[in-house]
């Protein structure tokens, strides 16, 4: 048998092979993103609850997000031992080096222990293109999940409240497209129906977990529908002063955890607001409309 040379790309022909590997790996261990908060919510009933008296909804949203997320780094830490098990079940590369392991066990025990570190320090170099493939893919499926758990959390705190809205994620897309709306709205207190009657009188929520750069989407968003405002929830921690002048300049309101809000950069901007203000001040006074309708 032949010694292999390093690689340093998966072979061609293996690529979509693997790619679909991980993909069916990842659906049989990592619950989705609702399912996940669906049990986070559960687990953590008493502490959602408890928020009616004491208001930390920033605490909370912090909580459930750390609470999910260790639940996730279970699920992907049990799914890559999984694959890295079966890799060399499945791959040429892998298999083929695998296959040295057996010459190892003919040696005696000081040759064998020298031929096993080489062995596993070459099999490590050998499968490490898959190992980055799948880092890759983990990394990509970290950032989409945590968006969508963080609006999973959000709504299931406007249940708690009893908060009525509808989301392109329950209703679709095509709904909300009917009446203009772009994806970057993502919800409306209390309905479809009342933002077709009075725009301003209904809370237009889009959510982002950090705001990099994607702010100016919500920007665009704004000048093309002519929509009056928006909240942008977030649970970014770095925001500048400026980009939040720039927003106020189109009336996008700002979501932040309280202890963003109370730094002194952002202390005193009107169109920033805590979780707090946002469930129990801002939410209610709209919705309040619409009960006296």
């Amino acid at each position: 048998m032949s010694e292999l040379g390093f690689l340093t790309a998966i072979p061609a022909e293996e690529q979509s092979d693997f790619d679909e590997f991980i993909q069916s790996a990842r659906k049989q261990f990592i619950s989705t993103p609702k399912d996940t908060v669906k049990s986070v919510l559960s687990e953590n009933a008493s502490l959602v609850a408890a928020l009616k008296e004491n208001k930390d909804i920033s605490g909370v949203i912090q909580q459930l997000r750390e609470k999910a997320f260790d639940s996730f780094l279970v699920a992907e830490a049990k799914m890559n031992a999984h694959i890295l098990k079966h890799i060399s079940d499945k791959f040429a590369v892998p298999a083929e080096k695998f296959e040295h392991l057996y010459t190892i066990f003919n040696q005696s025990s000081k040759e064998m222990k020298e031929r096993l570190k080489d062995f596993f320090g070459e099999f490590s170099g050998q499968i490490y293109p898959y190992v980055y493939r799948l880092s890759l893919s983990n990394t990509q499926s970290r950032r989409s999940r945590a968006g969508k758990v963080f609006e999973g959390i959000i709504y299931g705190l406007y249940d708690e409240f009893d908060y009525s809205y509808e989301s392109q994620a329950v209703i679709g897309s095509k709904n909300f497209k009917s009446k203009n709306l772009g994806k970057i709205v993502d919800s409306l207190l209390p309905n479809l129906n009342a933002f077709e009657e009075r725009r301003d009188k209904v809370v237009i929520g889009t959510m982002k977990t950090t705001l990099r750069e994607r702010w100016q989407e919500v920007i665009e968003e704004i000048n093309r529908t002519g929509l009056p405002s928006i909240y942008l929830l977030t649970v970014d921690e770095d925001i500048s002063a400026n980009k939040v002048k720039q927003m106020a300049n189109h009336n996008v309101i700002l979501v932040v955890y309280k202890s963003v809000k109370q730094t002194q950069a952002l202390k005193g901007k009107r169109n920033v607001v805590s979780f707090e203000d946002y469930f129990f001040n801002e939410i209610p006074e709209k919705l309040e409309y619409w009960k006296k309708q």
